[in-house]
């Protein structure tokens, strides 16, 4: 009989309060974020958000980055998706995946897709497509490059921009995952368990 999960450790630095917050962050904290598919209403209600505007300067640094790959980079809404989930996935990270497997759902990634997702780029069902972008994620978090078959077939697939872009949106999200797991940020309720 396989053993019961363990129960989530206790962050080690808790979401800050709504009445704690800087003004600096608070009414991009308070800003309505309903339609981005993050199970929350406001980023004060995600704990990640509300964990890192305990650090007011550097939250403002990192979320016009943030935001500019989640929202408007040039790789398509569901290669996004697909890559990030690929690092949560390898970084362990329960948080990301669960706010992501929402937002890939509503990219067009199937639950087959996530399923998947923790088989890696050789899994079958993969379009070419695909199994190169996850081929990619891996090979940045192994050996820090892009091989060069791997980078050949991404360029039948990929723009410049979009070549430019991936290896920093996998980045960003292994920064995330760091991030995440190291300070314990507990899901929101209601996010999916990590497959």
């Amino acid at each position: 009989m396989p053993e019961p999960p363990l129960p989530p450790a206790a962050p080690r630095i808790p979401p800050q309060p709504a009445e704690e917050w800087a003004e600096s962050v608070r009414e991009t904290l308070s800003a309505d974020i309903s339609s981005l598919g993050l199970g929350v209403s406001s980023l004060g209600e995600a704990h990640v958000f509300a964990t890192l505007a305990r650090h007011p300067e550097l939250f403002a640094a990192w979320l016009p980055f943030s935001s500019q790959l989640l929202l408007a980079g040039e790789l398509p809404f569901a290669d996004r998706e697909l890559v990030i989930l690929r690092v949560a996935r390898t970084c362990d990270s329960p948080y990301e995946w669960g706010q992501h497997v929402g937002i890939a759902a509503k990219a067009g990634l199937s639950p087959d897709d996530m399923n998947r997702v923790a088989e890696g780029p050789d899994a079958p069902g993969w379009t070419e497509r695909q199994s190169l972008l996850l081929r990619a994620t891996d090979e940045l978090r192994s050996a820090a490059r892009i091989s060069g078959p791997t980078w050949e077939g991404l360029t039948r697939h990929l723009t410049e921009r979009q070549l430019i872009e991936l290896p920093m949106l996998v980045g960003h999200y292994h920064l995330l995952a760091f991030t995440l797991n190291s300070l314990q940020v507990p899901p929101e309720p209601g996010l999916p368990p990590m497959r």
